[in-house]
């Protein structure tokens, strides 16, 4: 190469560094705690436009400014900052400790008006500290060839007969493999046969001469997947529904509308997924005109739904591996993405008969999530008729899928206090639990929601509700009495909860740290009311990949799979000891992320 050569080359190098340098981008320094319980954190925004606001997403916290612009809080997580001049800012604040670095400020956006929206990059400084130890303390146990997760009730090694349970539980299966390594498979129902293919497929190759006698101790054994937080693709869902069907589970409880998302597509009402599922900076005046703002990940022009042919497709496949799907809408409060899409719906048609807030409305209150505008005002009989739409295209998509639809959740979890100010709170849930139970009498559908919507009602509501409800998720009490239930307590079955305080996890800790000894310790005996099953819940907030997802699954929903199988099986050395040997090698083989921790 000549001189001249390398100088253009070294010219275009120096240009291209230049450019790249004036890309707006960010550093956020970790502070130290100080002794009130608060750390000063740096956040330095580069090669700022005059004029310019930067969004980031970040679970709230008050910050006192010590330097620089104010962070202002927009809802949910979402703050922004107005850039006062051109170039470097630099702003000081007192926040809260992180607990883990995953709680850092992210998903910086640039917005000008004008302009489109520019995605920046940033540089993360943490306090160095070491990873915790590993506090997981196991006695080694020999793995026996029939020893896989859920585990087998009733096992013989070698040929001889074994005497046979006279009464056979729904799900109950026999496999007798001979001394050629032939099985044979005996069940009075579809659901013990698949059950028992299950089985021979995860038994070790080649099989040994034994008899097996399995069947499950709950009727109900689930995993509550939230995508409106952060939304799952149609692969990945039928990648965690293999895991289900892996540990017979038979329940999917589909998390699909929340404040942050509207993730199904409704006939009729196309801003539910036109606006409610896709996520776009507010505009120049804080208003939401074309999309929802940003979920907690962050990302804006992405489409968060499942158009009604998608929907089929999950739900078929469930079925295929006698999993049932239930579908969730969070209401009435966690309702924020539907309101604002029928806003969007009203403001296009000027039509108010699907209207689900009051305009005048005056209430003021703060929700678990932060926001201020996500209850139904329950009291409009719009709200009845908009879930009527909701119902019907529901029940139609099962129908014509050919899958039953074993209910419809409703949540009622979460109510802030404050909301529906100036009228009586119990009136209110009374009104909303007898509009809902109208609906699903009128339609044949049978109600599933979070304990809430039991608590405080009149005994004609509660009379009446029991009769048209599937169960209620038992999440932060002990249960209660009278009512079917399915366990699902935070402090157990919660996996969106850390491993451990390792700061290099990820996950919340409100409720503890859960991990696979954690979910395996679970008693239902010592809960409340008609236990039919038991559920692992995963809600997303903390959720950026699948990675995280399987990471945050594998192996603590182990447990719960054990615990819905097998009511009361006590010996952790074992159930720790088969999924090192049999569950990991196998997720390995599957591609499904594990990290050790």
């Amino acid at each position: 190469m000549s001189v001249i050569h390398r100088y253009i080359v070294f010219v275009l190098l120096l240009l291209t560094a230049g450019c790249s340098q004036q890309q707006p981008s960010a550093e956020w320094f970790e502070g130290t705690t100080k002794a009130d319980g608060r750390a000063l954190h740096t956040l330095v925004l580069h090669n700022m436009p005059e004029g310019s606001r930067v969004w980031f997403q970040e679970l709230y916290d008050g910050k006192i400014m010590v330097e620089g612009p104010e962070m202002h809080h927009y809802q949910g997580t979402s703050w922004y900052i107005d850039i006062p001049h051109s170039g470097t800012i630099t702003l000081k604040y007192y926040g809260r400790p992180l607990p883990r670095q995953r709680w850092a400020p992210e998903a910086f956006i640039l917005q000008q008006q004008g302009k489109p929206d520019l995605a920046m990059d940033i540089i993360y400084h943490f306090q160095e500290l070491p990873p915790e130890e590993p506090t997981l303390e196991v006695c080694p146990y020999e793995v026996q060839p029939a020893d896989i997760i859920p585990q087998i009730k009733r096992i013989q090694y070698g040929s001889e007969p074994m005497e046979p349970t006279s009464q056979h539980p729904t799900g109950w299966y026999r496999i007798v493999i001979d001394a050629d390594g032939k099985a044979s498979i005996e069940a009075d129902e579809e659901d013990g046969a698949y059950y028992a293919q299950v089985t021979l497929d995860k038994l070790p190759q080649p099989l040994q001469p034994m008899i097996l006698e399995d069947w499950p101790d709950h009727a109900y054994r689930g995993f509550m997947l939230d995508v409106a937080r952060d939304f799952r693709t149609v692969d990945e869902v039928l990648q965690v529904i293999d895991l289900m069907a892996s540990w017979k589970m038979n329940t999917l409880h589909f998390h699909i509308a929340d404040d942050e998302s509207w993730c199904l597509e409704i006939k009729g009402l196309p801003e539910l997924t036109e606006f409610g599922g896709r996520h776009a900076l507010p505009d120049w005046n804080l208003k939401e005109t074309q999309a929802l703002k940003p979920t907690i990940n962050g990302q804006v022009g992405n489409t968060t739904f499942y158009t009604a042919e998608e929907y089929q497709q999950i739900i078929q496949y469930a079925w295929k591996r006698h999993i049932r799907v239930i579908p969730e809408f969070d209401t009435p409060g966690h309702s924020r993405a539907s309101i604002k899409a029928m806003q969007a719906y009203e403001r296009r048609t000027g039509d108010s008969s699907f209207r689900l807030q009051d305009p005048t409305d005056t209430s003021h209150y703060w929700s678990a999530q932060d926001f201020t505008d996500n209850v139904l005002s329950v009291d409009l009989p719009s709200v009845y008729h908009f879930y009527d739409v909701v119902f019907d295209e529901v029940i139609r998509l099962h129908r014509e899928a050919g899958v039953p639809l074993p209910a419809i959740h409703i949540g009622g979890d979460e109510v802030p206090a404050g909301a529906w100010s100036g009228k009586d709170r119990h009136q209110m849930k009374e009104l909303f639990i007898n509009g809902m139970l109208d609906l699903a009498e009128q339609k044949g559908i049978r109600l599933a929601g979070w304990e809430d919507i039991a608590r405080g009602l009149k005994p004609e509501t509660e009379a009446r509700l029991k009769r048209s409800l599937y169960f209620i998720n038992v999440w932060n009490t002990k249960g209660i009495e009278g009512f079917p239930v399915v366990l699902s307590p935070a402090a157990f079955t919660y996996l969106d909860l850390a491993y451990s305080a390792d700061p290099h996890e990820i996950g919340l800790h409100w409720a503890g740290y859960v991990d696979e000894r954690k979910t395996f310790e679970l008693q239902p005996n010592d809960y409340l009311g008609n236990i039919i099953g038991v559920e692992a819940s995963l809600w997303s907030s903390q959720l950026r990949s699948f990675d995280d997802v399987t990471y945050q699954m594998l192996p603590k929903a182990l447990g719960v799979a054990e615990r819905g199988w097998n009511n009361s099986t006590s010996d952790f050395n074992r159930f720790y000891s088969i999924i090192v040997k049999r569950e990991l090698p196998d997720w390995d083989q599957h591609e499904f992320v594990f990290k050790n921790r």
